[in-house]
C-alpha cells in the first residue's frame, strides 16, 4: 500500500464527503486496481468486472457522507463490490455458489455497511436516458455510437464524415449535458465518474 495515500486517507474521505472531485479521483485511482484484481476471482470477464466496479464506485459516491465512519475501507469497498458482482452474475443467469477465502479474510474485520441504494442507481440511469434524448440529433448520435456501439472517435468521424476533433468536442459537450441534467435532479456526480460511467465504460 502507498504510505503517502494511507497517511492522507482520513483527510481525503472528509473532502469526498464534502463533494471534492479531486479527492474522489485519488480515492478511485488507489482502490480501483485493487478491487479489479479481487473481483476477477468471481470468474467475470473484464466487461462484467467494469460493470460491477462502476456500480461500486457509484454507491461510494452516493454514500460518501458515511466514509469517515468506515474503519476498514478496503473491506468495506469489497463488500459493496461483492454485492455488485453477485448482481452481475444473477443478471447473466450464472449462480456463484462459493466464494474464495481471500474474500472471507478481507471481510473479517470489515465494518458493516448500509444497504446500497438501488433506487438511486435506477433513477440515475433513467435521468441519463432522458438527458440523451434531449440532445440535438448529431450530439445524440455521436454519443450513442460511442457509448452503445463502442466506436472510437476516429471510427465515428469516418462513419459520420466529421473530423476527429469535432467528435471529441461533441462527446465532451454530451457528457457536460448529462452531468448538468443529473446535478439539477439532485445527483451532482464527480466528473471522473461521469466520464467513466457514460463514455469509457
Amino acid at each position: 500500500m502507498s504510505t503517502n495515500y494511507i497517511n492522507n486517507e482520513k483527510e481525503l474521505v472528509l473532502q469526498i464527503a464534502s463533494g471534492s472531485e479531486r479527492a474522489f479521483g485519488e480515492f478511485f485511482s488507489y482502490y480501483y486496481p485493487q478491487l479489479f484484481s479481487l473481483v476477477r476471482r468471481f470468474s467475470l470477464n473484464d466487461e462484467d468486472v467494469r460493470e460491477a466496479l462502476q456500480e461500486t464506485f457509484l454507491q461510494v459516491w452516493l454514500q460518501r457522507d458515511m466514509l469517515a465512519e468506515v474503519q476498514n475501507m478496503r473491506g468495506w469497498l469489497l463488500r459493496i463490490a461483492t454485492r455488485q458482482c453477485r448482481a452481475v452474475l444473477r443478471k447473466n443467469l450464472v449462480i456463484q455458489r462459493s466464494e474464495h477465502k481471500i474474500y472471507e479474510d478481507a471481510l473479517m474485520d470489515a465494518q458493516p455497511m448500509t444497504e446500497a441504494v438501488p433506487t438511486s442507481v435506477a433513477e440515475i440511469s433513467k435521468l441519463v436516458r432522458d438527458a440523451v434524448m434531449q440532445m440535438p440529433d448529431q450530439r445524440r448520435r455521436i454519443y450513442q455510437l460511442s457509448r452503445e456501439e463502442g466506436l472510437k472517435p476516429s471510427e465515428i468521424a469516418t462513419h459520420l464524415s466529421l473530423s476527429v476533433s469535432t467528435v471529441k468536442n461533441t462527446l465532451v459537450t454530451a457528457l457536460k449535458q448529462i452531468r448538468d441534467h443529473l446535478a439539477r435532479a439532485g445527483y451532482p456526480l464527480p466528473w471522473l465518474l461521469i466520464c467513466w460511467m457514460f463514455l469509457y465504460a
